[in-house]
């Protein structure tokens, strides 16, 4: 300001001044968009610059290795929410859904201070998946006839923490290293988590490269950077900051309305009692506007902005600012699953049928009407879905291009999800009939996806000790109606019938053939 008014009373004398003064308020006091007009100008100059950390290293604490990055001072590790397997999500109206598969944001705030005084810069909880598959036709009549509700086919959590090496000086000094002291909070992380019902696991270094590639690695390394969005091979990512006073559950859970490609959520806690919020939106090209009027774009942060949804060390964003911890932060963990139908009280019920923490096995006994209506919808979460048979034309109606249908034991390639054919194990008895024993299946894939799906015919039943082999059932009782079955829970569904699916499903009666 001094320097402003010398130069203007130099040129111009006190008039000269006086608008020197003017200019000078103008451009360091006045907000212009939320900045004062130097803070644009420092973003205009050192904002788009690519963001490169170091690889990840493997480091042992407890005879137990886990993954960590030491990046400027700071050293980051990660755990894995997976939450409770298989929860049913239950939509209850136009924009509401529940679910018990669910961590309170709140909670991790005691878990930024450990033995000995070591306290954590932040720990962020990043939660990211879409509505729907992205290739294909189906993917969007599958989301068109949900509708609104806020849902995810994918999504999975994380937890980032970041321990910075200078203000845990003392405290590290009884430590043997700082990875090794970063790799035991998340170790005690993932501890309490448990006690809480909540599964997690702790990430490698592997699991640390791998989660920063698929959050867009190469669109903050890259050279792609334009002031509203930046560019990666699988998109556009444009980032917006939720303003203070609307960082609530429920505005946080409307993130999962947006149709986009992939949605990234961000929100990360503090030492002291506050938190920031974030939304990364993935699209086929830079989106013009924000998708909600209650989001504030970052503005030649996107880099920094996405970055800050790795496993590095968060930087400064001058657009976000901090507020205080509401009473109650929920967010959901895992996907919704596919949807089955309504329930008798109408809310409508989806199921997941795969579980990132451990394999899968959902046993379906219905006619082909239903069955391949539960199959298709798979694919429209977003999975890549792999039939195995020997009656090719019963499913060749539902062939789409992330669903595959072969006669070998052998999945395609990328295959998540593999649906086989049952098959009752018989055996001859002495009186020479034969008798069900155990359960078969026509082909059975080799490698085994992470999850599989049984399909049976309706009426087909299971004994007990083979129902206890199947993390969910499906059980057509009458045309319409269902018994659907997962984690300890039972629900009656009338099965809903989308007239847009009928392409996919044949409603000619096929009778399955198996091979010999």
């Amino acid at each position: 300001m001094f320097v402003l008014a010398s130069a203007g009373w130099a040129l111009g004398g006190q008039l000269g001044a006086v608008m020197a003064v003017v200019v000078g308020v103008a451009l360091v006091f006045v907000q212009w968009w939320g900045q004062p007009a130097w803070s644009w100008a420092v973003l205009g100059l050192r904002g788009r610059r690519p963001v490169k950390w170091n690889d990840p290293i493997t480091l042992a604490n407890n005879r137990s290795g886990g993954g960590v990055r030491v990046q400027d001072g700071v050293a980051v590790v990660a755990v894995q929410l997976l939450g409770r397997a298989h929860r049913a999500t239950t939509v209850t109206g136009s924009v509401t859904v529940e679910s018990d598969n669910v961590i309170d944001v709140v909670e991790l705030a005691p878990l930024l201070r450990h033995p000995l005084d070591l306290e954590l810069d932040s720990i962020s909880v990043v939660t990211f998946g879409s509505r729907t598959g992205t290739v294909g036709d189906y993917p969007r009549v599958y989301d068109a006839e949900i509708g609104t509700p806020p849902y995810a086919g994918r999504r999975e959590t994380w937890l980032i923490m970041r321990l910075p090496v200078i203000g845990n000086t003392q405290a590290l000094r009884w430590r043997t290293s700082v990875g090794a002291a970063a790799i035991s909070v998340a170790q005690r992380v993932a501890s309490s988590l448990r006690c809480q019902g909540l599964r997690a696991k702790l990430a490698t270094a592997t699991d640390l490269a791998e989660l920063d590639r698929r959050l867009g690695s190469d669109a903050v390394a890259g050279s792609a950077q334009r002031w509203k969005a930046i560019r990666g091979e699988a998109g556009w990512m444009t980032t917006y900051a939720y303003p203070a006073e609307a960082i609530s559950s429920r505005v946080l859970s409307q993130a999962w309305t947006l149709r986009a490609d992939e949605v990234i959520q961000n929100v990360t806690v503090y030492p002291d009692a506050t938190c920031t919020a974030t939304i990364t939106v993935r699209t086929p090209t830079p989106a013009p506007t924000p998708p909600s009027v209650i989001l504030r774009r970052l503005n030649g942060e996107q880099a920094a902005a996405a970055a800050a949804n790795m496993c590095g060390p968060r930087p400064h964003l001058r657009g976000q600012r901090r507020c205080p911890l509401p009473a109650q932060l929920v967010t959901e963990i895992g996907p919704s699953g596919v949807l089955i139908g309504k329930l008798s009280n109408g809310d409508r019920l989806m199921i997941p049928v795969t579980d990132a923490g451990e394999l899968s096995r959902v046993f379906v006994a219905a006619d082909d009407t239903i069955a391949k209506r539960i199959v298709i919808r798979v694919v429209g979460a977003g999975e890549r879905v792999c039939v195995h048979t020997r009656d090719q034309e019963r499913w060749a109606s539902v062939r789409m291009p992330q669903l595959s249908i072969v006669g070998t034991p052998r999945p395609a390639p990328r295959t998540t999800v593999g649906v086989v054919e049952y098959v009752r194990r018989r055996k001859n008895g002495d009186d020479g009939k034969s008798e069900g024993s155990g359960v078969d299946v026509a082909i059975s894939p080799t490698p085994r996806p992470a999850s599989v799906i049984t399909i049976a015919r309706p009426g087909t039943s299971l004994s007990e000790s083979d129902r206890h082999g199947f993390e969910v059932t499906i059980e057509q009782i009458d045309r319409a109606t269902v018994k659907v079955g997962a984690a300890g829970q039972n629900w009656l569904v009338e099965m809903e019938m989308f007239r847009a699916e009928n392409r996919y499903v044949s409603l000619e009666p096929v009778t399955m053939s198996i091979g010999r």
